[in-house]
């Protein structure tokens, strides 16, 4: 039986540790100044409707989405805690995230610490959260 309540948590828990590190990962790209040397008419301006434009965006891809599969495969798969949810992280990034910024460094010439930077804090995101989701589900 899927457990809403569960889920409800899973939601606010992860939810609130991927505003937490999209903020400081925020911070950290306006300080390393990663976007230097790229054109203007490239380069999408930071507000902070784009902020919450895109966390809702990750919200759904890191949160979302993970919650409700992880609660329909922990019914039938005896995998919880937070290892499962780490694997299940590793999984998604290199088969989701790294080819996608791979290919596109490659084609548009981008500089290799913004792609190294967004590989990295898509990582962070997405293991942060669903290592949260794990361990959830495993107490």
């Amino acid at each position: 039986m899927i457990s809403y309540k569960l889920m409800f948590y899973c939601f606010a828990v992860s939810g609130i540790y991927l505003l937490v590190v999209s903020i400081v990962l925020s911070l950290v790209e306006v300080g390393l100044k990663l976007n230097r040397g790229l054109p203007k008419e490239l380069v999408e301006e930071s507000n902070l409707a784009w902020f919450i434009m895109n966390f809702v965006m990750e919200f759904l891809f890191y949160v979302v989405i993970p919650t409700i599969i992880f609660s329909f495969f922990y019914i039938v798969i005896p995998l919880s805690g937070v290892k499962a949810g780490l694997a299940a992280a590793v999984l998604a990034f290199l088969l989701g995230a790294t080819p996608v910024l791979i290919g596109l460094s490659v084609k548009i010439k981008l500089p290799m610490p913004l792609v190294l930077f967004g590989l990295l804090s898509h990582l962070i995101k997405l293991g942060g959260a669903m290592a949260l989701i794990g361990y959830l589900y495993s107490i």
